[in-house]
């Protein structure tokens, strides 16, 4: 991905930095299917207009009392009442259609979406490695039912937000679909994700003493660092709350390629924002919602280098990214 902030793509960043949101499910309180906590932080995005939002999983949370039952109910604010959906119908109207909308309000938005996948979606395959979100059916179709005009099945609605609020002129693409993990450069900065909670497992099978105030989570973090994997246990935690269906037949794609600049591992445990290995950020902007209230969320500010810097490296050299001394993070309240 490539993000541009002057008038022409020759402006580059223009000296300004690239601002990225990255956020974790659930969406939705443990009480309700209205996802308000989302919908605020799409209101923050509309003011804030990030060039990047990274979003994990869960989008329709199986843990969610309401989606675990199968008590899945939408109520239609044009007057059409309430009906019972599938999860795959929820995210169609509470998830992709509050992205759409953030487009048809402002076409010249140029915020672009990351979605990376959970193993507590129900609208996901349930394995690790995941595959991205995708629609079940290449061709949607439209229910034929009475109070149903106008819904899809066997879509994700993703489509829509492309073509929101431009018809059908082409242009940069809005939602990149993932998998859980992945790697992913964004200009010159490489990033990490992934939206298991590898933080919490690792931190019930380790043992440690005599660590320095603070410094846990960096060595947790240091883990993943070191053996360049997304997922360093085996097996992973017994407990069913923890639950990790891994596939050890694709146990490469869990690999990191290379050693991220940035690395978000949303996790349950304490948000922080830490330097680890010298090279590195490692992020954890904690859950959108716990429980009934709402979580947090993180924003980050990657400056350019500075232009110095960059002419007295010369043209064909390799030089470190540098990210620590140009990134700025704020943990957020939704």
């Amino acid at each position: 991905m490539r993000y541009h902030h002057g008038p022409t793509d020759e402006a580059g960043q223009d000296g300004k930095p690239v601002k990225i949101m990255a956020m974790s499910g659930p969406y939705t309180t443990s009480d309700s299917l209205d996802y308000e906590p989302l919908l605020d932080a799409l209101n923050q995005i509309r003011v804030d207009r990030p060039d990047v939002v990274i979003m994990t999983g869960p989008f329709v949370d199986m843990r969610q009392p309401n989606i675990a039952s199968g008590n899945i109910v939408l109520e239609f604010e044009d007057g059409g009442g309430k009906m019972n959906v599938t999860t795959e119908a929820l995210f169609v109207n509470k998830v992709a259609a509050a992205i759409e909308s953030l487009y048809e309000e402002d076409p010249t938005m140029r915020t672009q979406f990351v979605l990376v996948p959970s193993l507590d979606d129900a609208v996901a395959e349930f394995v690790y490695p995941q595959p991205p979100l995708h629609d079940r059916l290449k061709r949607p179709k439209e229910m034929q039912l009475p109070g149903a005009e106008g819904i899809e099945y066997g879509t994700l609605g993703l489509h829509h937000i492309e073509t929101a609020g431009r018809g059908d002129e082409e242009g940069f693409k809005r939602v990149h679909c993932v998998s859980n993990p992945c790697t992913l450069k964004i200009n010159e900065m490489t990033v990490g994700v992934t939206s298991t909670d590898v933080m919490l497992h690792i931190s019930t099978d380790e043992t440690n003493a005599n660590l320095a105030p603070g410094s846990r989570m960096s060595r947790i973090a240091q883990h993943l660092l070191q053996q360049r994997s997304y997922y360093p246990l085996f097996p992973p935690p017994a407990a069913q709350t923890m639950a990790t269906n891994l596939d050890l037949a694709h146990m490469k794609e869990w690999s990191m390629p290379c050693q991220p600049d940035l690395l978000i591992v949303p996790s349950k445990l304490t948000t922080f924002a830490k330097k680890v290995l010298d090279h590195s950020i490692v992020v954890n902007p904690g859950l959108l919602t716990r429980g009934t209230t709402g979580g947090t969320y993180a924003v980050m500010d990657v400056h350019p280098m500075k232009r110095d810097v960059l002419e007295g490296a010369g043209g064909d050299i390799e030089m470190d990214h540098g990210l620590p001394d140009r990134i700025k993070i704020d943990i957020k309240r939704i």
